[in-house]
């Protein structure tokens, strides 16, 4: 761990995967990284998130620093947010996680979870709304009356190799729409806002400096497998931390239910095995 002028670092491993968390503590520290005073963490996988045989080691570990992250909000209201467009595959990681998070069968089943109660939505686009994504968000937290607003959302890389194997978390009040490039505002929500997302694109520029590229995007043909692993990975991390009663295996089951659908008569008949709260 090394501390620096009101900057904080730290790195470990987890399930296999390399983590380096920066405190910034001070607004001058802030000024200094150009960055709102905060946590910012990022997972290293190793290889693409699709290329994982099993979700659950990335999951668990992600599991593990998200549980750190939200635990000072348990017993609240969480709402998780997702954020893109479903319809441009490198922009719908945000759908993607919502729609794997079953979160009314679960609030059926009546165990008890690390918060009072935990909601989901899709925001929509600026394009189709006519609304910045923030103030529909805004609206939403108050209506719900929510205490924690967790925000998925695709990212841009600034390194080639940070494309689908890296995962990033921040605690400096939320996501800007990185598909867009406009700056969001936060600050009006007046609760914790908590930011997770994968680069899914890259600036051509950093790929191909000497060329002008007006600002255009590079990405994967492959970029929906990426967008389903990913989207399956946080909706069970997401699922370990709010549901710490249900195991690994309900949960890998619970997240990819709109991939392979089973009846839900089947998961009220999984096994009770225990796992230790994240």
């Amino acid at each position: 761990m090394s501390h620096f002028q009101g900057i904080e670092t730290s790195e470990e491993e987890l399930h296999g995967c390399n983590i380096t968390t920066v405190h910034i503590q001070t607004e001058e520290a802030a000024k200094t990284l150009q960055k709102p005073v905060g946590s910012y963490i990022t997972i290293e996988t190793g290889t693409p998130l699709s290329r994982h045989e099993h979700i659950e080691r990335v999951g668990e570990c992600l599991a593990q620093v998200l549980g750190r992250v939200l635990r000072p909000h348990y017993h609240g209201k969480l709402c998780v947010c997702g954020i893109g467009n479903r319809d441009i595959p490198a922009d719908s990681l945000g759908p993607e996680v919502t729609r794997n998070l079953p979160l009314k069968v679960l609030s059926e089943l009546g165990r008890d979870g690390n918060f009072r109660e935990v909601v989901s939505f899709e925001t929509g686009i600026l394009g189709t709304t006519n609304n910045n994504t923030e103030v529909l968000v805004n609206g939403v937290a108050k209506a719900i009356d929510a205490d924690c607003l967790l925000l998925v959302d695709s990212l841009t890389a600034k390194e080639p190799e940070r494309m689908f194997q890296t995962i990033q978390l921040s605690t400096d009040g939320g996501l800007s729409p990185h598909m867009s490039g406009r700056k969001a505002d936060w600050s009006a929500l007046g609760i914790p806002v908590i930011s997770l997302g994968v680069p899914m694109v890259i600036p051509t520029s950093t790929l191909f400096p000497d060329r002008d590229l007006d600002n255009r995007l590079f990405t994967s043909v492959g970029v929906r497998s990426e967008i389903e692993a990913a989207g399956q990975i946080i909706a069970y991390a997401i699922l370990r931390v709010c549901f710490p009663s249900r195991s690994e295996v309900e949960c890998l089951v619970y997240s990819g239910l709109n991939q392979n659908s089973v009846p839900y008569g089947f998961l009220l008949e999984l096994g009770d095995e225990k796992k230790e709260p994240v």
